[in-house]
């Protein structure tokens, strides 16, 4: 089993249910109709204040990458595991 090595942040209170990164990486991203209309990550742990998190293998990084890349409000973000800073 692969370790963990990076660590995704998802705003999803700010959401505009686009679609982009379902379209983009559908094994970790799908539309939430049934909800609010906006993406769940899937797998990952959603906090109080209705962020997600979720940590992802360098195997999936590029899939998650362009994901992040393709949100048009930018609120999927990606960073390593153990830090603060963000890589997108």
């Amino acid at each position: 089993m692969e370790k963990k090595k990076y660590v995704v942040e998802y705003d999803r209170p700010n959401c505009i249910g686009a679609g982009a990164c379902t379209a983009t990486s559908p094994k970790f991203w799908k539309m939430n109709y049934d909800r609010d209309g906006k993406a769940d990550l899937i797998g990952s742990r959603e906090k109080e204040d209705t962020t997600a998190e979720l940590e992802i293998s360098e195997e999936d990084f590029e899939a998650m990458k362009a994901a992040a890349e393709i949100c048009p409000v930018n609120v999927i973000h990606l960073r390593k595991k153990g830090s603060r800073e963000r890589i997108i």
